[in-house]
């Protein structure tokens, strides 16, 4: 599949006398389902969808010492009557089947933040090419005018 860019050239860039019919060569080359105001939605939707991401995982990371603590201290408060080192503790704490679903709910965030981080990148580096390009054809058609 061609690039944007080639695909805008053999469109007739060179044909672009106006800013308007530059805005309407870079609308020309969207599919018609999806034109910039569809791109737009789309980055508002997944920021929403980052954002939240992002939340969860924030809390998952910063829970785990959370987690440790409450089962190291279930486990002293079980075991009283043993002297437990607090390393035990903390081994015993990592061991639990508790911490280990914690950590793998911590991953999910994780990849489900990276996920959403990337396509918002994509959605809004896309949107951004297409000003670019819009400014660049503007400068275009500037040079172009008949003097």
């Amino acid at each position: 599949m061609p690039d944007r860019t080639e695909a805008l050239l053999r469109s007739g860039v060179r044909e672009v006398r106006t800013p308007d019919a530059a805005r309407e060569l870079i609308a020309a080359n969207f599919p018609p389902d999806q034109g910039p105001y569809e791109l737009v939605e789309q980055l508002r939707a997944v920021g929403e969808r980052k954002a939240r991401a992002e939340g969860v995982a924030y809390e998952l990371e910063h829970g785990r010492q959370i987690v440790l603590s409450r089962l190291a201290t279930e486990f002293s408060l079980a075991h009283s009557k043993e002297p437990l080192s607090e390393a035990k503790l903390e081994r015993m704490a990592r061991a639990d089947p508790r911490y280990g679903d914690h950590i793998k709910r911590t991953a999910k965030a994780i990849e489900e933040r990276d996920m959403a981080r990337s396509e918002y990148w994509a959605i809004k580096s896309l949107l951004e090419w297409d000003r670019a390009s819009v400014a660049h054809l503007n400068a275009l058609s500037r040079l172009e005018e008949p003097v």
